[in-house]
This record gives C-alpha cells, sequence and structure tokens, in this order.
C-alpha cells in the first residue's frame, strides 16, 4: 500500500515550492503605497523657449541650461526591494504625492496646471528683471470660487475681474499674492473689479490662509484672463512646476546680450513664484543623478533642498544652494 504514495517529505516539499510560487506570484501582482523616485529625462530649457513679439532681439547662447525630472512608478514588493538597495532611487509613500481619491486623470492634470502656473511666473520674473514687464498683457484676474467663510463673499461674485489691488495694476492671478504678501488677515485693501462691463471699487476684509494662518488672502481661487506673453515655453506632457527657475534663466539669457552661463553646461531645478522666489521640490537626489549623467558642471539647487541633495550619489557634479532667482544670477556673475 505505501509504495502507492509519495514519502511525506516529498509532498511537503512540494507543498512548500507551490506555495512559494503562489505566494510570488501574488507579491508581483500586489502594488505597494509608494512610489519610487529615480532619475527622469533632462531637458533643454533654452530649446523650450520661443520668442514670440518682434519687438524682442534675441540673443542665441552657447551655454546650456537643463532642467531636470523625476520619474515616479508604483511598486510591488521585489521592486521595492530593489529600490530599497540603489543609492540613486527613493521610496516615497503615495500619501505624500497625490490625494487619497484622486484618479490618474486628476493628478495628471494637476501637474499640468501646476506647470501653467510655473510657465507664467518663469516668465513674468525674467520680464520683470529684463524692465520688460509691460510687455504683458491681459484681461485681467477672474474670481472662479469664493472660499466659504471668506469676508470677500459678501461683496464679489464668481466671474468677477479683478483689475487692481490699491490702485496696483494686476496682470497675472499670481500678482494678487504678490500684492498681499506684506498684509495681515483682518487688514482691508481697495480691489478694482469689473462686473457685466461695470467697472469699480469694492473693499475687502483680508482672510487667514487655513494652511499659514499668518498669511493675509482675499478668499478667492482666481485664473488669468486672456493672457497674452511675448514668449511661449513648450513643454509637452511635463508636469509640474519644479522647472520654473531654469525657465527663467532660460529667458533672460536669450534676451540677454553675451552668454550667461559663459559657455557652461548648468542645471537646476526649483519653483518660481511671482516675486522671483526659488521654492523647493521632489527628488532633488534624482535630479541631481540625472544632470551629472547629462554632463552638467553646477546643479542650482533651492536652498531648502540643498542638504538633501549633498547626500546624492554624484562625484564631480557641483551643487549651488539659491533662495532667488537673484541668487542664480548672481552665480552666474562667478563663473569663468
Amino acid at each position: 500500500m505505501s509504495d502507492r504514495f509519495l514519502p511525506r517529505w516529498l509532498v511537503a516539499t512540494f507543498a512548500a515550492i507551490f506555495m512559494t510560487a503562489v505566494l510570488s506570484v501574488a507579491a508581483w501582482a500586489v502594488e505597494l503605497p509608494y512610489f519610487a523616485f529615480s532619475a527622469g529625462p533632462v531637458g533643454d530649457a533654452l530649446d523650450a523657449i520661443e520668442v514670440a513679439s518682434d519687438r524682442l532681439e534675441v540673443y542665441p547662447p552657447k551655454g546650456e541650461l537643463f532642467f531636470l525630472t523625476v520619474s515616479l512608478q508604483e511598486v510591488n514588493v521585489y521592486e521595492a526591494l530593489a529600490a530599497g538597495v540603489d543609492p540613486a532611487v527613493d521610496l516615497v509613500p503615495v500619501s505624500l504625492i497625490r490625494g487619497p481619491d484622486e484618479s490618474d486623470e486628476d493628478f495628471r492634470r494637476r501637474g499640468l496646471e501646476a506647470m501653467d502656473t510655473s510657465k507664467e511666473n518663469a516668465i513674468a520674473v525674467a520680464l520683470d528683471r529684463l524692465d520688460l514687464g509691460s510687455e504683458i498683457e491681459s484681461g485681467g484676474v477672474e474670481v472662479v470660487e469664493l472660499l466659504e467663510g471668506a469676508p470677500a463673499a459678501a461683496v464679489l461674485q464668481p466671474d468677477d475681474i479683478i483689475h487692481a489691488v490699491d490702485g496696483e495694476q494686476v496682470v497675472l492671478a499670481d500678482d494678487l499674492r504678490e500684492a498681499l504678501a506684506d498684509r495681515s488677515p483682518g487688514e482691508r485693501v481697495t480691489l478694482t473689479v469689473e462686473r457685466d462691463g461695470e467697472v469699480f471699487d469694492v473693499e475687502v476684509e483680508l482672510f487667514a490662509s487655513e494652511d499659514h494662518p499668518g498669511r493675509a488672502l482675499i478668499g478667492i481661487l482666481a485664473r488669468t484672463v486672456d493672457v497674452r506673453f511675448p514668449i511661449e515655453i513648450e513643454t509637452g506632457n511635463i508636469g509640474g512646476p519644479s522647472a520654473g527657475m531654469m525657465y527663467s534663466l532660460a529667458i533672460i539669457d536669450l534676451l540677454t546680450p553675451g552668454d550667461l552661463t559663459r559657455g557652461h553646461v548648468v542645471a537646476g531645478t526649483g519653483t518660481i513664484d511671482r516675486s522671483g522666489k526659488v521654492g523647493p521640490i521632489g527628488g532633488v537626489r534624482q535630479k541631481a543623478v540625472a544632470a551629472e549623467a547629462a554632463g552638467a558642471e553646477y546643479m542650482l539647487v533651492p536652498s531648502d533642498n540643498f542638504e538633501e541633495a549633498q547626500t546624492a550619489p554624484v562625484e564631480d557634479l557641483v551643487l549651488v544652494p539659491v533662495s532667488t532667482i537673484d541668487d542664480a544670477l548672481a552665480f552666474f556673475d562667478t563663473l569663468p
């Protein structure tokens, strides 16, 4: 009778192999709540700029200005283990990157919208530095939505167009933030508003930001109407705001006699706001790896990311911390 059956140890071995195979397949199929950050494509910021106005003279530079990206990939168990031993890859919780109910399409759209705002700021900052701000035209700033609890809801309506704050013209939506930079919640400002073809002034009490209680807001979601720039930036399907600083520098380089980079290859990353402040970004370690692989000699890094950037596995790349667009311009003056 016993000859008809396999030995128990052999059955147990087969069962263990089978269960291991099943678990291995399951581990491959199950995605973990992490993104793997790895070095992404490197782009030429100068090639992305197109000067659309005959009034602006272009001076083609000899150096190169690279903007940097990261690749995001959802990972399974094996991919997470591989990322854990790769010094050039970081695992980042998905919850830090996207909302809990955000679809792939919403996530992509949010990135593209952030890029659009970044391009507006990049162009405006560059033209301001070149005293060419008057080249930007728009139909004003439209009120898209009023935030709940904002005093402005008593005097503003969706579709209102804001043309000025305390008599100072606003051209871009981010000009509102700049106009309120030195104000405090509870202060009052006068807005010049257009509604149904009529232009009038209203007084608005400023609202405290929920995320930053000391920051004063009007309490609206706004967008720029009919903006007309003398410069266009071609970004394709790249999303996010982190190339803003490099686009500003590329515009300044193109519209200024001489060569900003003095023939060097310079990469960089950092958001830029309407005042020219350079803000932090994600994936700075991976961007440093990409910069060195692309042949960059220097990499401009937001000051808030500088400490993290220094842990990147690079050898010859010189990291340069910057807090504003003026810091970046000052660095170029030091190049041989």
